[in-house]
C-alpha cells in the first residue's frame, strides 16, 4: 500500500499556476503537506537531484527549503538532532519531486507548518525592521567618517583624532569639537580657531603632536637595517 502511495505521488510536478500567482503553490498542495517528510526533487536548469527533509514551503518567497543532511540512523530520533545542510529552491526551478519517506510531526496535527518538527517559529518582522534601520544608521555614520577626495594620510589623521574627540568632515577640512578647524595639509600650523577657543586649540595641538611623533617613530623603526661590511681576515 505504501508502494502504491509512493507511485501515485512520484512524477507529480510542482507546476506553477498560470496567471498573477503562477509561481505560488497552494497551501493544500502536496509539497505543503509534505513539510517534515523526506523528498527527492529534480531542479532546473541542470536536472540536479536533491534528497532530504522538506524544512518549509513558503508562498511569500515562492521557494522551499530542504535539508539534505542524511536521515538519522534511528528512525525515532528527533529531526532537530540532525546536522543542517539547507538548500533554498524557487518553485519555478522544481521540475519533479517524489515523497520517499514520512516525516516526524506533532501528533494529531494538521498539514503544514504547525505540525512540523523541529517547530518553525514565526518571524518577528518588527525586530527585523529595527535591525535593518539600525544597520542603515551605522552605515551612514561610517560613511560620514570617510573623507571625500582626501588622501590616505588625511584619513589617518582624522581617524586618530576621532578616537577621543567629536570629529567630522567639512569638505576636505576636519572639524574637531565644533571649535577647531584643521585644514590641508593637516600640519600643526594648519589648526584654526577663534580666540575664545584657544584652550581647545592648544589641547588638540598636543594630540596632533602626539600623532606625528608616533608616526615618525614607527617610520624610523620600519627602516631596513643597513648591512655592515666585514673586513677580511689578515693573512687571507
Amino acid at each position: 500500500m505504501a508502494e502504491t502511495k509512493r507511485q501515485s505521488i512520484a512524477g507529480k510536478i510542482a507546476t506553477p499556476k498560470v496567471g498573477p500567482s503562477k509561481d505560488a503553490i497552494d497551501t493544500d498542495s502536496i509539497l505543503y503537506k509534505a513539510v517534515g517528510a523526506r523528498i527527492k526533487i529534480t531542479c532546473a536548469p541542470h536536472n540536479n537531484i536533491l534528497e532530504g527533509t522538506l524544512f518549509t514551503t513558503c508562498n511569500i518567497t515562492n521557494a522551499i527549503a530542504i535539508n539534505t543532511a542524511p536521515a538519522p540512523p534511528n528512525p525515532s530520533a528527533s529531526l532537530s538532532s540532525q546536522p543542517g545542510d539547507y538548500h533554498i529552491i524557487p518553485f519555478a526551478h522544481i521540475l519533479h519531486f517524489e515523497l520517499i519517506g514520512p516525516g516526524e510531526r506533532v501528533p494529531e496535527s494538521g498539514p503544514g507548518f504547525d505540525g512540523a518538527l523541529p517547530s518553525i517559529s514565526k518571524v518577528d518582522l518588527e525586530a527585523l525592521k529595527a535591525r535593518e534601520e539600525q544597520t542603515i544608521r551605522e552605515m551612514k555614520k561610517k560613511d560620514a567618517m570617510r573623507g571625500k577626495g582626501v588622501t590616505k594620510e588625511a584619513q589617518e589623521v582624522f581617524d586618530f583624532l576621532a578616537r577621543t574627540l567629536p570629529t567630522r568632515w567639512h569638505e576636505t577640512k576636519i572639524i574637531i569639537n565644533d571649535a577647531v578647524l584643521l585644514a590641508p595639509p593637516y600640519t600643526l600650523n594648519d589648526l584654526r580657531a577663534d580666540e575664545d577657543k584657544a584652550q581647545s586649540k592648544a589641547h588638540i595641538r598636543k594630540i596632533l603632536e602626539n600623532y606625528y611623533q608616533r608616526k615618525k617613530a614607527s617610520q624610523g623603526t620600519g627602516r631596513a637595517p643597513v648591512a655592515t661590511p666585514i673586513a677580511p681576515r689578515k693573512g687571507g
